[in-house]
C-alpha cells in the first residue's frame, strides 16, 4: 500500500498480456521535442474499484512524463508519474456506479496501452470510526472515518451526521491531504446529533454506523463528595479494573465494571473475575463472579476492547498484560485475554501472546484498536522507560509489537491516560521500588511529571515523542490513580508527602484543546476518601464513566491502606 495515497490494499493484480490492447506509434526523435521512446507496457492497476478521484496506481514500463490517459472514453483528471513504472491516473467525473471500464496510458508521444475491465466504479464502504464501529465523540472533536472507495480527492464527497430531524450536516474535512480514498479525517459538527454516520461520494452512499454524540459532561472535581457504593467480593490492592459498556441481546447497552486480580492480606496474587452493572445513579448492583484466571496475577494491566473503541466482533475481550503471579516473585510477560458475553458473564482466560519484556505496575490503554504499553518495572523492579504499540484485529487478536519513542525517563507506578489522540504519563516512580511498599516520607525517586504524547491520527505513531504536558503534579506521586473525566485529568490518592493523612488526596487540571493540560488545583475537600473510609489508599484503581444523566463519575475501587500497608480495602466509592 502507498501510504501517500492512503490506499487500502484490496487490489486486483492484471497480468499485462490477459487481453492487453497495445497500440504503439513511432519511436525515435520529435523536433516538437516530446520524449520519444517504445511504447508503454502495463503490469499491474490499483485499487480495482472506487470512485471520482481514486487514484489508480499503474506499474508497468516505458511510462513518461507529460502523459495522459482515460478511463474508458472519460478523460483522466490527473495523472502523475514518478518514474518509468509507476504512474498514477486520477478517476474522472462521469464514471457510473456499476460500470466497469478500461484504463488507457498514453505517453505525450502518442504511445498508449490499453487495459481492458480495469476499474469498476462503486459506492463507498464505511468500516469503523474512530476504530470501533459503535463510535462516540464531542462535537467539534476530531473523528477518522475508516472503509474504502472513499476518493483520493473530495471532489463532491461528504462525511454527514444526523441533524435529528431526518436530515444530515456535514462534517467539516480541514484539508485536501484529510481525504483519502481509505481514510478521513473530519470533525464532527456543532449541530450533529446521535445517529447515523455515513459517506457520500459521486458514485453513491455507504452504508450507516451508529454514532452517539457526547457532550463534556457535568463534574466539578473542586467540589468532590465520595459516596459508597456496592463493596467488592474481597478486599484487594494491585487489581485491575475498567469501566465497559456492553449490548445485551436486545441491543440495549449496559455499562459494565470489570475487576481482575489483585491479592489481599496474604499478598499472594488472585485469580478473581467480577463484573458489576453500573445503575442510573451510578452506584453498582452486586458483584458476580466470573470464570477463574489459570493464574494468580497481581499489579498488572488491563484494558478492554469492544465494538466501541475498536474493531473487534461480538462483546469484545478483556486484555490483561504481565504483572506478578506469584507473592514476592519477578514480573512475567504473558497476556491474557478474557472473552465477554451479551449478558456480562466472561468466558475461560486464554493465552493471548507475549509482552516485549516480562513487566509490572507498567501503563496500558487501547486507542483506536491500537494498545499503547509505557514503562512499568521488569527483573528486580528495575523502571523501563519503552513504549510500545500493537494493533488488535478483528477476531480480537493482538499483533507484533513495534517500538515507539521511549519516555523521558525510566518510571513504574504510574498512570497512563488516554484522551483522544493524546496520552499522559502521570507520575510515577524512577526507583526499584517493591509494588508493594508502602512509603511516602521517601520521595527522592518520585516524579510529578506529567507527560504527553501526541498520537498521529494517520500512522497511529508519535511522531514527536514525549514532551511536558504544560504543568505538573503539585507532589511528586506513585501508586495512585488518574482518570480523564469531564474534560479534566483527575488524579487521586497513592503515595507522596502528606499522603498518610490525605492533605492532597486530589487535584485536577484541565485538559485543553491541543492536548497540553493547566495548572493543577486541589479538589480536596471535607467529604473526602479518609472521612468516608478511615484511611488511605495507594495501589487502588480507578475509572471514570459517565450515566444516563450525561452526568461525569469516578470510582475508586479496594486498595492498600498508607498507614497499614498490607491492609487491604474492598470497598467502593464513587463521586
Amino acid at each position: 500500500m502507498d501510504i501517500r495515497y492512503g490506499w487500502v490494499s484490496r487490489a486486483r493484480s492484471l497480468l499485462a498480456l490477459a487481453g492487453l490492447a497495445m497500440i504503439a506509434s513511432g519511436c525515435g526523435d520529435d523536433p516538437s521535442g516530446v520524449e520519444q521512446g517504445p511504447p508503454p507496457t502495463i503490469s499491474t492497476i490499483e485499487p480495482a474499484t472506487g470512485t471520482v478521484g481514486t487514484d489508480l496506481r499503474i506499474t508497468g514500463t516505458n511510462l513518461r512524463p507529460g502523459a495522459g490517459g482515460a478511463v474508458g472514453s472519460l478523460a483522466a483528471a490527473q495523472v502523475d508519474v514518478p518514474s518509468s513504472s509507476e504512474a498514477f491516473l486520477r478517476v474522472p467525473e462521469g464514471v457510473v456506479t456499476g460500470e466497469t471500464y478500461d484504463v488507457t496510458f498514453e505517453n505525450a508521444d502518442g504511445t498508449e496501452v490499453t487495459f481492458p475491465q480495469a476499474f469498476t466504479a462503486v459506492a463507498p464502504t464505511l468500516t469503523f470510526v474512530n476504530g470501533a464501529t459503535k463510535p462516540s465523540g464531542n462535537t467539534g472533536s476530531t473523528v477518522i472515518v475508516e472503509g474504502e472507495a472513499f476518493g483520493d480527492a473530495q471532489g463532491t464527497g461528504a462525511v454527514l451526521f444526523s441533524d435529528g430531524v431526518g436530515g444530515t450536516v456535514e462534517a467539516a474535512v480541514a484539508s485536501a491531504e484529510d481525504w483519502t480514498d481509505g481514510f478521513i479525517l473530519a470533525t464532527v459538527p456543532s449541530a450533529a446529533v446521535s445517529g447515523p454516520v455515513f459517506v457520500r461520494t459521486a458514485t453513491g452512499e455507504s452504508t450507516s454506523l451508529p454514532f452517539t454524540v457526547t457532550q463534556n459532561a457535568a463534574f466539578s472535581p473542586s467540589t468532590i463528595a465520595w459516596t459508597e457504593t456496592q463493596a467488592l467480593p474481597g478486599a484487594v490492592s494491585g487489581h485491575s479494573a475498567s469501566y465497559v459498556p456492553i449490548d445485551d441481546a436486545g441491543g440495549v447497552t449496559v455499562q459494565r465494571v470489570y475487576v481482575v486480580g489483585g491479592s489481599g492480606t496474604d499478598s499472594i496474587p488472585g485469580t478473581n473475575v467480577w463484573h458489576s452493572e453500573i445503575q442510573p445513579d451510578g452506584s453498582l448492583s452486586a458483584w458476580s463472579v466470573g470464570t477463574s484466571l489459570t493464574a494468580g496475577i497481581a499489579h498488572h494491566g488491563m484494558v478492554a476492547a469492544t465494538p466501541f473503541n475498536a474493531k473487534v466482533r461480538g462483546s469484545g475481550y478483556l486484555y490483561l498484560f504481565g504483572g506478578i503471579e506469584e507473592k514476592g516473585g519477578e514480573p512475567v510477560g504473558t497476556i491474557q485475554r478474557i472473552p465477554l458475553n451479551e449478558d456480562g458473564s466472561t468466558g475461560a482466560p486464554e493465552d493471548a501472546g507475549t509482552l516485549p519484556a516480562p513487566l509490572h505496575s507498567a501503563g496500558v490503554v487501547i486507542f483506536r484498536s491500537t494498545l499503547y504499553l509505557a514503562g512499568g518495572a521488569t527483573t528486580d523492579d528495575s523502571p523501563v522507560a519503552e513504549v510500545y504499540r500493537a494493533t488488535i484485529d478483528t477476531l480480537g487478536n493482538i499483533g507484533a509489537w513495534e517500538s515507539l519513542p521511549s519516555l523521558p525517563e525510566a518510571r513504574a507506578h504510574h498512570q497512563l491516560v488516554g484522551f483522544g489522540g493524546f496520552l499522559y504519563a502521570v507520575g510515577g516512580d524512577t526507583g526499584d521500588a517493591e509494588p508493594n511498599d508502602g512509603n511516602f516520607q521517601q520521595n527522592a525517586t518520585k516524579l510529578s511529571a506529567v507527560t504527553l504524547g501526541r498520537i498521529d491520527l494517520r500512522s497511529g505513531l508519535l511522531p514527536d515523542g514525549w514532551g511536558a504536558a504544560g504543568s505538573e503534579l503539585g507532589k511528586v506521586r506513585a501508586k495512585h490513580f488518574a482518570v480523564a473525566a469531564g474534560g479534566s485529568l483527575f488524579v487521586s490518592s497513592g503515595l507522596y508527602s502528606g499522603a498518610g493523612n490525605g492533605s492532597s488526596e486530589n487535584t485536577f487540571a484541565p485538559v485543553n484543546a491541543d492536548g497540553t493540560i493547566g495548572s493543577f488545583g486541589g479538589a480536596t475537600g471535607s467529604n473526602t476518601i479518609e472521612a468516608v473510609l478511615g484511611f488511605n489508599l495507594f495501589n487502588a484503581r480507578g475509572i471514570a464513566y459517565v450515566d444516563g444523566d450525561g452526568v461525569a463519575h469516578v470510582m475508586v475501587l479496594g486498595g492498600d491502606d498508607v498507614s497499614v500497608p498490607g491492609a487491604k480495602s474492598g470497598r467502593v466509592l464513587f463521586y
